[in-house]
């Protein structure tokens, strides 16, 4: 997939020099080899990171960039569900984990945001039991294999 190019309306508003800098920074995002290449010092590379302005215009670059690509939330997670599969099938149980670390703390799975849930299930016996698989499974795959979050979870 090819980086889209960068549109005059990403840069309106900016000096010629200023939208150099940003045209050059948004390619590696290295501000002293963009301020160089701008003909600014290589020493003001991160100071011109700090104006407003080239802010604003690097913020619309980068946003235009991801519309275009289709990166967002949902992708971010799906990529780290075929890296897990991927992962287990070569038999490397640690980047399976590191990409089920990814999963379980994307914000639609939410699996780490309650380390302590306080629900009144009542005689919803069920209900329990599934809530503690889950909190074992979790447990096992974090590494946080805490004795209450195996035997008693804290929503009991």
């Amino acid at each position: 997939m090819a980086i889209p190019r960068i549109s005059i309306e990403s840069l309106s508003g900016l000096k010629p020099k200023y939208a150099n800098f940003v045209i050059e920074y948004c390619k590696d995002f290295a501000a002293r080899r963009a301020a160089e290449a701008s003909g600014f010092s290589g020493d003001s590379g991160h100071a011109l990171l700090n104006r407003e302005e080239i802010q604003d215009a690097i913020q619309r670059v980068i946003t235009s960039r991801l519309k275009s690509s289709e990166i967002d939330a949902e992708w971010a997670l799906m990529e780290a569900v075929d890296n897990h599969s991927i992962a287990r099938q070569q038999g490397n149980i640690t980047a399976s984990n590191s990409a089920l670390k990814l999963i379980f703390g994307h914000v639609s799975v939410d699996a780490n945001a309650v380390k302590r849930m306080d629900v009144d299930v009542g005689s919803h016996t069920e209900i329990v039991e599934r809530l503690k698989r889950g909190r074992q499974r979790i447990a096992r795959v974090t590494g946080e294999v805490a004795p209450e979050a195996l035997n008693e979870p804290s929503f009991i």
